[in-house]
């Protein structure tokens, strides 16, 4: 065979691996993203409604998803065929809450901030453009918590999300402040981002960021950061309340629990303020 028909040759054959390579990157991302789509659903999906919420055909949503339901990752209920998220998902995420650092120093304060003091707790880090929650604690008050773990939140309109930009240099967060549009959620959500840059000197002053009807109306949260043992910002804490229910609670005294906590929390992650 001479060289030309060699070099030949193997490209063929490398473009045949890359393809394969190619093609099954492509299912576990759709199999992911049909994961996603039956977590978010409120109730069991049939495998043409999985296909429309993707823009895929339904012959591969359906050859996904016996792969998935034969792993157990979905099950299917056998009068509607309609199919939902699997029991073997909780394995994953009860495996990462137990093994994860971060996490298990963090949910005892969460826990105590609820129980104590009926502030709703959450953890967030950097994902992107976005935090993304991995603990939300509900207290006995009246904010109910609509952010799982796994879900994403916007960094300009929430406490833990200031935190996360205080955190980056200043070109990086404006960077992200001006990669997209900020969404006016509220009437006090601050889409300036001359504003926001401002805001997050005060925070990287202050070590608080408070975000007041910001993200949802009439609910205060206020942020702090979680640091390692190299005095890095690795997640965010923060707590939230309604001044209308709670008014025995103040953002001074929010910010003085959240900042407790977050500096007991990074501790335990090693770090020494006096290094």
């Amino acid at each position: 065979m001479s060289t030309a028909v060699a070099s030949v040759h193997g490209l063929q054959k490398d473009s045949r691996v890359s393809g394969k390579k190619m093609a099954g990157s492509q299912s576990l991302e759709r199999g992911l993203e049909i994961l996603e789509v039956l977590d978010k659903a409120a109730t069991p999906l049939g495998v043409r409604e999985i296909g429309r919420r993707l823009n895929i055909s339904a012959t591969i949503v359906q050859r996904l998803v016996n792969t998935l339901a034969a792993l157990h990752y979905v099950v299917q209920d056998p009068e509607t065929k309609r199919y939902s998220i699997g029991y073997r998902v909780l394995g994953l995420g009860w495996t990462l809450m137990k093994k994860d650092p971060l996490i298990t120093a963090s949910q005892p304060h969460l826990e105590r901030l609820a129980r104590s003091h009926l502030l709703n707790g959450y953890l967030a880090k950097l994902h992107g453009n976005r935090a993304v929650y991995l603990l939300s604690m509900q207290s006995e008050g009246p904010i109910a918590i609509r952010s799982a773990p796994g879900s994403l939140a916007w960094l300009h309109s929430t406490a833990m999300g200031k935190v996360l930009l205080a955190a980056m240099p200043p070109e990086q967060a404006y960077a992200v402040l001006s990669s997209e549009p900020l969404p006016q959620l509220t009437p006090n959500t601050i889409v300036d981002i001359d504003a926001l840059m401002k805001q997050m000197e005060e925070v990287r002053t202050s070590g608080v960021a408070i975000s007041n009807s910001e993200n949802l109306v009439g609910v205060v949260s206020v942020g702090a950061p979680l640091r390692d043992g190299s005095g890095q910002v690795v997640a965010a804490l923060s707590v939230a309340y309604t001044p209308w229910s709670a008014p025995e609670m103040s953002t001074e005294k929010a910010a003085e629990l959240v900042v407790d906590s977050a500096l007991q929390i990074s501790s335990a992650l090693g770090y020494s303020p006096d290094r």
